[in-house]
């Protein structure tokens, strides 16, 4: 009697959908998608990340140039002896406190300021997009900038701190102007 009453809505039950094989097939897809989901998300948080450090890694490697600069500023208006004049920054604290803050306008050394507060947020001038810290958009980096002199030797070091991150970039300036 059951034979009778299947066989009436299917002819051919090995060839048929059951409502088994539909649920199992909708959550194959399903997992499918939550898997491609969950890889853009991961690639799109890790492209910020990303972003983020290049652009700290560029306020670093500026931070060391503006320094490079007013040494040969130094070396161009006063001589090989006064190459770390005005250069040589304060104790730098890991709070942010010490050190310099200075953007590309800096022409001489009266134009680094000292850090005697928390390091200010740099902000990008809404024309030219350079970052500075009088105006503009505020961005989320710091910029401190380290220089101790040893002998013919300035250690410039430049920390930049954004949201929960800081990158440290080194380099060694020397007197090498005879």
């Amino acid at each position: 009697m059951y034979k009778n009453i299947f066989s009436k809505f299917n002819s051919n039950p090995s060839k048929a959908f059951t409502l088994i094989e539909t649920m199992v097939s909708l959550m194959m897809i399903s997992v499918a998608l939550l898997g491609i989901y969950a890889a853009i998300a991961k690639y799109t948080q890790q492209t910020k990340q990303v972003k983020e450090n290049y652009i700290a890694s560029l306020l670093g490697q500026e931070g060391i140039e503006i320094i490079r600069n007013l040494r040969d500023t130094n070396w161009i208006t006063g001589g090989r002896a006064a190459f770390s004049t005005g250069l040589i920054s304060s104790n730098c604290n890991v709070d942010g406190t010490g050190g310099w803050r200075v953007d590309y306008l800096a022409t001489s050394t009266a134009d680094l300021v000292s850090n005697t507060a928390p390091v200010p947020y740099l902000y990008t001038n809404d024309t030219n997009g350079f970052y500075n810290y009088t105006s503009g958009t505020v961005t989320p980096y710091k910029r401190q900038i380290c220089v101790v002199e040893d002998g013919d030797i300035l250690h410039v070091s430049v920390v930049i701190y954004w949201t929960s991150h800081s990158t440290t970039i080194k380099e060694d300036l020397y007197n090498w102007k005879w």
